[in-house]
């Protein structure tokens, strides 16, 4: 299939070079972890549509191929065009604290079974990589925390009509920290598979033992249709339509959403959008001008008892909000030479809340940045602007420090609420060949305010900060990772903020071809202020892991692991520690 968009929108000297595919594959192993919600990348690359402060040229779709993370990490591979894989994954746990709670403290032995399978597909007519593990936990003692939770990833694209119409598909599910992750740590966007490769083994799609009293359970999907048209050296136009469903619940039932039974807490999302983008091609040789309208409705419904704000007080009754948004703007881009691209672009926003989130916002927007290209390994793209709203920055890039070292960074302000806000950063994702979704701006993670912070109604402007650096050696692989996540109420009513700070790193050394081991560290920094209802989230948290991990045959591995998890709140009630002890094995079929 060919590739137009992409053809009409990199610089004609930026090209990829064959040692980014070795850094890239190394992004794979990365995850022990504003945008429209509009898909902004796409495996195919055809998808990246520019707007304010968002994205500049030659925007994310040029980096994702630049990182080579375009068919997943690897894709299908080989000559095989599909490859179905079945699983079966087993964790047995013992706990000294199985109800991370301060006190009593409760012993107990869990089981985890998690039948699954992974899909791959790399054919001209269909890029696929699907990953779905449900995960059953069995407690020993507790059973009244049994429980029934859903993990999956997934990104698609399908080519109807080539080089005219295609579909987009993309989902997520996974289960986070009802009152914030413990050392910023989250299964949105994870996988859950133990397998040699993975820096972290999942317990029920997540890393924390967490169960059914604590656990929120995410999920989202959404489809997209779109036309995409080259005119020869003009230009080329992209026009689709989206539809996207996204739901948070906290468990309470056997099961979890998307099949919930009896759950708190529930926020449903459904949004519509329309839009149209159209960029010039080689006919003007310096310059490049994409021109972007977007028109989004959504309606969030949320279900008595959802927390309202970072109040932590519990709304009585349901209630919904509607959200209409209309954006137009027009984005100039000089390329100046081989190495720097400026960019200018204006245009003019619409954004009503209505119903129990009530905010207009009738305003121009703007920005100013560039893009700084200094190898052909290496790209960042810094601006400054307006747009929804207030005044923000934007930071995208990566660069490779060595051929086996590579820095990313990725900074940016959204409005909306918390599944507006996993919409939009699933607008964002790419797959890797384990399964787990990445930026697929910069090749750095997603969803860190979804694992960080807690789950909460509300209308918040949030800033992300992300920068993360991956090194390999001939056995081993490093990763360093800064995180910080930051939500403002943006409604009426009393103004609270929440944030969370975490820092992370992992190490992962081969033993022998068929034998590694791990080792994981993670602390994050809580904090709430303005907060009327229970202070549930402030203090500090650590995580730390260490595993050892064999692969007996081709199709059978096991891991031993040792996991301590330990949070310190100024409510003495959310204070606990807990000691872990994991042995896992996993078929494949």
């Amino acid at each position: 299939m060919t590739d137009p968009q992409r053809q009409a929108d990199r610089p004609k000297w930026s090209t990829p070079t064959p040692r980014i595919i070795v850094l890239a594959a190394i992004f794979g192993l990365t995850w022990a972890g504003g945008a429209l919600a509009f898909p902004l990348i796409d495996p195919t690359g055809d998808g990246g549509v520019p707007n304010g402060t968002e994205l500049a040229a030659p925007d994310a779709r040029d980096l994702q191929h630049q990182l080579q993370i375009v068919n997943g990490l690897g894709g299908a591979g080989g000559s095989q065009a599909w490859t179905f894989t079945p699983r079966f994954d087993f964790q047995q746990m013992l706990t000294d604290n199985v109800l991370q709670q301060n006190s009593p403290r409760v012993w107990d032995t869990v089981s985890y079974f998690a039948p699954g399978f992974s899909l791959l597909g790399n054919t001209p007519r269909a890029i696929v990589n699907f990953t779905y593990t449900p995960t059953l936990s069995l407690y020993a003692r507790e059973s009244s925390l049994n429980a029934l939770t859903q993990q999956f990833n997934g990104t698609a694209t399908i080519t109807a009509v080539p080089d005219l119409l295609f579909v987009d598909l993309r989902t997520v599910a996974g289960v986070v920290n009802t009152y914030g992750g413990l050392g910023g740590m989250g299964g949105v966007g994870a996988t859950q598979a133990a397998t040699p490769q993975s820096t972290i083994p999942m317990l029920a799609g997540n890393a924390q033992g967490l169960n059914r009293n604590n656990e929120s359970q995410f999920a989202s999907a959404g489809i997209t249709p779109y036309i995409l048209r080259q005119f020869g050296d003009w230009g080329t136009l992209r026009v689709g339509d989206s539809v996207d469903v996204s739901r948070s619940d906290t468990l309470s039932g056997f099961a979890a959403s998307p099949f919930p039974t009896g759950g708190i807490n529930g926020q449903t999302l459904i949004t519509n959008e329309q839009n149209a983008h159209f960029v010039t091609g080689d006919i003007l040789e310096f310059f490049q001008n994409a021109v972007d309208a977007d028109i989004q409705n959504s309606q969030t419904t949320a279900d008595a008892g959802s927390i309202k704000g970072v109040t932590g007080q519990p709304i009585a009754g349901s209630f919904q909000s509607s959200m209409h948004r209309v954006v137009f703007s027009d984005t100039i881009t000089y390329l100046a030479n081989r190495y720097v691209s400026l960019f200018v672009s204006g245009g003019h926003e619409d954004i009503v809340y209505t119903g129990f989130y009530s905010l207009p916002i009738h305003d121009l927007t703007w920005s100013l940045g560039t893009t700084i290209t200094p190898n052909p390994d290496s790209q960042l793209t810094l601006s400054y602007g307006h747009q929804n709203g207030f005044n923000s920055a934007s930071v995208n890039g990566h660069y490779a420090l060595t051929a086996r070292t590579v820095l990313t960074a990725s900074y940016g302000s959204s409005l909306g609420t918390q599944l507006q806000n996993l919409q939009n950063q699933l607008g964002l994702a790419s797959s890797t060949a384990n399964g787990a979704l990445v930026n697929g701006q910069t090749g750095g993670r997603l969803f860190s305010s979804i694992n960080a912070l807690p789950v909460q109604a509300g209308l918040f402007r949030t800033d992300m900060l992300d920068v993360g650096l991956q090194t390999a050696r001939d056995r081993d692989i490093f990763t360093f990772d800064f995180a910080l996540s930051k939500q403002s109420t943006q409604m009426a009513g009393p103004s609270a903020t929440g944030q969370a700070d975490t820092f992370t790193t992992t190490w992962v050394h081969q033993m022998r071809p068929d034998m590694t081991v791990n080792a994981f560290f993670s602390y994050s920094i809580q904090n709430q202020s303005g907060v009327v209802g229970p202070n549930w989230g402030d203090g500090t948290s650590i995580a730390a892991s260490l595993a050892w991990q064999w692969q007996l045959s081709d199709t059978l591995g096991a891991s031993l692991r040792y996991s301590y998890f330990e949070r310190q709140s100024n409510a003495a009630v959310f204070t606990f520690y807990q000691n872990m002890i994991i042995l896992g094995v996993s078929k494949t079929f």
